[in-house]
C-alpha cells in the first residue's frame, strides 16, 4: 500500500513540474514570439502564466516548502484572482478589436484587495518573538486569521470565477448574434471558436476542480492525492489540445489573410485593366469616326 502512495507521490510531482514546464514554455512563446499588434497576447501570455504557478504548487509538500504549507498556499490564492479577469478581458478586446494599450483595469480590483487583506492577515499572525528563521509562525495560526482566510478564499474563489464565466458566455453569444451571415469563413469566425474553446476549456477544468477538490473540502471529506493526479492530468491534456487547436487556428488564419490579399491584388488588377480597356489613340479614332458618320449620310442624301 505504501508504495502504491509512494507511485502516485511522484507521479504527482511529475505531473506538476511537467505542466508547470509546458504552461510557462507556452507563456513564454506567446509574450516574446507570437505577438498581436492590440497587444492582446500579453494577455493570454499571463493566463497560461498563471496556471504555470498553479502547477508548480504541486511540487511543494511540508518537507520542501520554505514557509509552513498552509500559510504559503494562503499568501498564493490572491494570485489566482488574476486568472479570469485576465480571461475576461482577453475575450473582450479579441471580440471588439480594442488596440489601445493594456492598463490597470478595475477587474484586478478583487484580486488587490484580496492580497492587501491576506498580507494583513499574514502580519497579524506572524509572532513577534525573535527566530533565526524568516518566517516564524505562532502555533495559532491554523486557528487564527489565516485559517479562516484559507477556509473563505476557495469559495470566494470559485464565485468570482462562476461570475465571470457567465460574463463571459454571454459575451460571446451577443458577439454571435451580431455577426454577419456570410457562406465564407473569415477571420472573425476563426477568432470567435478560438474564444469558444478557450472559455469552455476553462470552465470544464473549473467545474472538474469544483467537484473533486472545492466541494469535497467544504463538506470536510479528505481530498486523496489521487484526486489532484486526475485534476492536474485534466488541465494538462486541456493544454496540448488548446495549443494544437490554437496551432491549427493560426495556420487558417494566415491562409485567410494570404488568400484575401490575393483576391484584392486580383480585384485592382482587373479594376485596372477594366478603366484601361481602351487607350488615348483608340478613344480619339472612335470620336473621329463618329464625326465622319454624318458627313457621309449627308453626302449620301445628296447622291
Amino acid at each position: 500500500m505504501n508504495e502504491f502512495s509512494d507511485f502516485f507521490s511522484q507521479g504527482y510531482w511529475w505531473l506538476s513540474l511537467l505542466g508547470g514546464l509546458h504552461c510557462i514554455g507556452l507563456g513564454l512563446y506567446i509574450r516574446f514570439i507570437y505577438r498581436e499588434g492590440n497587444g492582446n497576447h500579453k494577455l493570454l501570455g499571463g493566463i497560461f502564466s498563471l496556471l504555470a504557478l498553479y502547477f508548480f504548487t504541486g511540487m511543494l509538500n511540508r518537507d520542501n516548502s520554505p514557509a509552513p504549507i498552509h500559510l504559503l498556499f494562503t499568501l498564493i490564492v490572491p494570485v489566482y484572482f488574476l486568472l479570469m479577469p485576465l480571461l475576461y478581458l482577453y475575450c473582450y478586446r479579441s471580440l471588439h478589436n480594442i488596440r489601445r494599450s493594456i492598463s490597470f483595469s478595475k477587474h484586478f480590483y478583487l484580486a488587490l484587495i484580496v492580497a492587501v487583506i491576506v498580507l494583513i492577515a499574514a502580519l497579524a499572525s506572524k509572532n513577534v518573538m525573535p527566530e533565526p528563521s524568516l518566517i516564524a509562525l505562532s502555533k495559532e495560526t491554523r486557528l487564527g486569521y489565516m485559517g479562516q482566510l484559507g477556509t473563505l478564499l476557495p469559495g470566494l474563489l470559485s464565485i468570482q470565477t462562476a461570475t465571470y464565466f457567465v460574463l463571459i458566455i454571454r459575451m460571446l453569444i451577443k458577439a454571435q448574434g451580431h455577426k454577419p451571415k456570410v457562406h465564407q469563413e473569415s477571420l472573425r469566425d476563426i477568432k470567435f471558436r478560438w474564444l469558444l474553446v478557450l472559455t469552455f476549456a476553462m470552465m470544464a477544468n473549473w467545474l472538474i476542480r469544483t467537484i473533486l477538490v472545492i466541494l469535497p473540502f467544504y463538506f470536510g471529506d479528505q481530498i486523496s492525492e489521487l484526486t489532484q493526479v486526475f485534476t492536474r492530468l485534466a488541465l494538462l491534456l486541456t493544454i496540448y489540445i488548446l495549443a494544437i487547436y490554437g496551432l491549427q487556428q493560426i495556420t487558417r488564419a494566415a491562409y485567410l489573410r494570404g488568400k484575401l490579399t490575393i483576391n484584392v491584388a486580383n480585384n485592382s488588377s482587373l479594376n485596372k485593366t477594366n478603366s484601361q480597356l481602351l487607350s488615348s489613340e483608340e478613344l480619339s479614332y472612335l470620336h473621329q469616326l463618329l464625326k465622319e458618320e454624318p458627313k457621309k449620310d449627308q453626302a449620301d442624301h445628296k447622291l
